[in-house]
């Protein structure tokens, strides 16, 4: 009867996370993880009511979302230990998530980020004359099953810490409905500026930021937290080779996005 539990529990998680990666693109690796952990307490639980086999079935379905909510709230708010191993020419990942466009953005465009086809205007990084165009811009989505956590993808002074909340604009403008609440970073070392831009949720508007204008950071520290649906826009200068394709999955501190040509 424990058989029947195991693979009745293996089956509805396996269905569960395939609508998931459908949704969110979550990594497949996860599905692998979290179905051993499925099958572990899945015998456990069927061991304990072997013999009450319509109760183990009741626990079952019902522990099965409660597992899959509990492993995501981990991965959201979890901050992994990675070594940062890129070079000094190097720029890594600020955010973990999947590469969902690279722009060159040219002498007369703005500075727009998108955002589930909802367009932003960073207007505040016309502010500091360190971000110059022409230069590149990656957008960087995250999913539930990414680390929510961003780090600071060089070495250098963060020169421009602007909060954005989140304003309502009328149907007749441009921008949509809603401007999503944002955090820009413009972050200088002696070589060049890059500026990173977190975007929150529309509907849940919470970023937490850990450092200050003027704060020397090192290449992977950790600079803020989006709370929740995100993305993470890198802002650099054309003088980069970019390293990354779209779609490509990314991780913060780890991958390397761009390299000083």
């Amino acid at each position: 009867m424990v058989i029947v539990f195991l693979v009745m529990s293996l089956v509805c998680s396996t269905i569960m996370y395939a609508k998931l990666r459908q949704i969110t693109h979550m990594n497949q690796h996860l599905f692998f993880i979290d179905n051993v952990i499925v099958a572990l307490v899945a015998w456990l639980i069927g061991m304990i009511f072997v013999k009450q086999p319509i109760v183990s079935i009741i626990v079952n379905l019902a522990f099965l979302p409660i597992l899959a909510y509990v492993g995501i709230q981990i991965r959201f708010w979890r901050t992994p230990k990675r070594e940062v191993v890129a070079n000094e020419s190097q720029v890594v990942s600020p955010a973990d998530g999947q590469i969902i466009y690279i722009n060159r953005i040219c002498e007369n465009d703005d500075y727009i980020s998108i955002k589930n086809g909802r367009l932003s205007n960073i207007r505040e990084l016309t502010m500091s004359d360190m971000i110059k165009k022409p230069c590149w811009q990656i957008g960087i989505n995250m999913t539930p099953f990414d680390v929510h956590k961003n780090c600071s993808p060089i070495d250098g002074t963060v020169i421009q810490s602007i909060h954005i909340p989140g304003v309502f604009h009328s149907l007749k403008e441009f921008l949509s409905m809603t401007e999503n609440e944002r955090h820009t970073y413009v972050i200088q070392n002696q070589s060049y500026a890059v500026g990173v831009v977190q975007i929150a949720s529309r509907r849940v508007r919470r970023i937490d930021s850990y450092v200050r204008e003027g704060g020397m950071i090192k290449k992977g520290d950790w600079i803020g937290m989006i709370r929740f649906g995100s993305q993470v826009d890198l802002f650099l200068p054309l003088q980069f080779d970019i390293m990354v394709t779209i779609g490509q999955q990314v991780y913060a501190k780890k991958s390397i996005v761009a390299e000083a040509h």
